[in-house]
Order: structure tokens, then sequence, then C-alpha cells
């Protein structure tokens, strides 16, 4: 990834929707959710020899990130995508290609519209490293799940249904509780 390249380039996205911002996050936060699985997805094509299957769901990321002014991320993948064309193998430029992807989908959670401040404070830096950690499907030791969780302020019904979340392994449902 070209250093200079942004990561989403905002005045693009918002040029494509006539200037529509609550269209565009709304559009972003959509792109979030339906490719935040796309390295798992793309390593299990992988694994399986399936270059099509893998070249495909570039192809399309690759459009949709284009369309919405995710350009580090349409850099990456339109190297991928071209490396798959000509080549049966893993592309050698996946690191980065996890790197963009990973700073897209960070830059779309943390430039949320709709987020709110609560009313108690949040520990931001923990709520960012357990939401680092569980997008990542990182193991968590118990004492720096807990340490995390008091630093969120969440309810203790909440802080169970995370945890239970965590031990199901659906790191998705743990993140979906702590981003409400």
């Amino acid at each position: 990834m070209n250093s200079t390249t942004q990561i989403i380039d905002l005045d693009f996205g918002l040029s494509q929707l006539s200037g529509n911002r609550e269209l565009l996050f709304k559009l972003l936060h959509k792109f979030a959710n339906e490719y935040r699985q796309l390295p798992s997805q793309l390593d299990d094509a992988f694994a399986r020899n399936d270059w099509e299957q893998a070249r495909i769901l570039i192809h399309t990321l690759k459009g949709v990130a284009g369309n919405l002014g995710c350009n580090a991320l349409f850099e990456e993948a339109r190297e991928c995508e071209n490396q798959l064309k000509n080549n049966h193998a893993e592309p050698d430029n996946m690191a980065s290609f996890a790197r963009a992807h990973q700073q897209t989908i960070a830059f779309i959670d943390e430039h949320d519209p709709a987020r709110v401040s609560p009313a108690v404070p949040v520990d931001d830096t923990s709520k960012q490293a357990l939401l680092s950690a569980l997008r990542q499907h990182e193991f968590i030791l118990q004492d720096q799940l807990d340490t995390w969780l008091a630093a969120l302020s969440l309810a203790e019904p909440q802080q169970q249904a995370v945890r239970e979340a965590i031990d199901e392994l659906d790191y998705e449902e743990a993140i979906s509780i702590i981003e409400q």
C-alpha cells in the first residue's frame, strides 16, 4: 500500500452520493459488516486451492471499495485480483491487503456518526483493544478480559453476555454487545 494513499476518501464517497453524508456512512457500515469476514473467507478459498472463488471475492470487494472511496483497500484488492488472474497461488501482497482491510474496517468503525456519548465515560483505549482482539480472533486471557470489561462500564448482564459469546467463539456477537 502506498503510504500516501488515503484509507477512505470521504470527499470522493460524498461526491458519488450527491453529498448525502448519512447515506455514505450507512453504506460504509453495510460494507464493513458484509466484508468483515473476508480475510477468513479468502484463507478458506486458498486452503482449497479455489483460485476462482478467491478472485471473485476480491473482485467484488474491489468494486464496492472503489465506489465508496476506500482507496487503500481498492488498490490492494486490484493488485490481488491481477495476480490471481495470472497465477494459481496466493498473491504476494496478502499481508498489505490484510492491513488495508483491517485499517478500512477500523476507520469505518471509528467514524460511526450514529455513536452517542455514553452517560458513563468509557475507557476508549480498553474498548478499542478488546474490539481489536475480538476482530482478530485472538485468545484473550481471563484476567485481561476482566480488566477490559471493567473499564467499559457495561452492566453485569452485558458483561456476562460478552463472556458467553467469547466462550462460544462468537466474536461478532461479542463485538455487537460491546458496540451497543
